[in-house]
């Protein structure tokens, strides 16, 4: 991993799972995950990630799950996080990121696709 031992990375999950403990809902546990870094780790600092390779997710998602967290990073918006929060990283303006990444991962937004059939 560049820049953050494994190690290190298994601390800041298991970080953010002590500091979050309790009560919390699903929306406020990963709002903090993404305020952290811990969303899509291979997403930029400050957008969700810590600009790592896309594997160090395995990372966290076995720390979390491992701590307790009923956790699938998709679960809560596939859609969404799976081709949306890429899309818009990729090709969105400054505002739409800072607009749709968090409420897209934490699931304040869900997002569908929606699909035309010719002469339908």
């Amino acid at each position: 991993m560049s820049g953050i031992s494994t190690d290190h990375l298994r601390g800041m999950a298991r970080d953010l799972l002590a500091d979050m403990s309790g009560e919390t809902s699903t929306e406020a546990f990963r709002g903090e995950q993404f305020d952290r870094g811990l969303a899509c780790v291979h997403f930029p600092t400050g957008r969700g990630g810590l600009g790592l390779k896309p594997d160090a997710q395995a990372v966290v998602d076995e720390e979390l799950a491992n701590g307790g967290r009923q956790y699938h990073n998709l679960a809560v918006n596939p859609i969404g996080i799976g081709m949306g929060m890429p899309t818009v990283l990729a090709h969105g303006t400054d505002e739409m990121k800072d607009r749709l990444l968090r409420p897209c991962f934490t699931g304040e937004e869900i997002w569908c696709q929606l699909f035309s059939e010719p002469g339908a």
